[in-house]
């Protein structure tokens, strides 16, 4: 799905999106304000494509190394490479679907509470 934010912007969306992935309970009032003014249908893509893929082994791990909240940095480049691996293979482009369709199953009440407050 294209998405027409800035890169500041999105770095900020995906900042916010991977604020659920933390050790520590989850502000969503907070996250909401963050999204604010985004199509949510923008949002679940950003989240279930982009952000959940590459943070949710934080939450899955027994030592999360994450605790307060994902380098924004870090996070535009470990999407990046990702999305940029889609592209290039065909393999991980049906690893990612299948993955994908995981974390919705997995992860969906994140969602649902993110949605819930747009």
């Amino acid at each position: 799905m294209e998405h027409f934010l800035t890169e500041p912007q999105l770095t900020n969306v995906r900042a916010a999106l991977s604020e659920p992935f933390n050790h520590f309970s989850t502000d969503y009032d907070y996250i909401a304000r963050q999204l604010k003014g985004v199509d949510p249908a923008v949002l679940y893509e950003i989240f279930y494509s982009e952000v959940a893929p590459v943070c949710f082994t934080n939450i899955a791990a027994a030592l999360p190394t994450v605790w307060t909240g994902f380098d924004p940095d870090w996070l535009r480049i470990e999407i990046e490479e990702r999305l940029a691996a889609r592209q290039r293979r065909w393999s991980r482009r049906q690893f990612d679907k299948l993955l994908v369709r995981w974390l919705k199953y997995s992860y969906d009440y994140m969602w649902e509470e993110i949605a819930s407050r747009l």
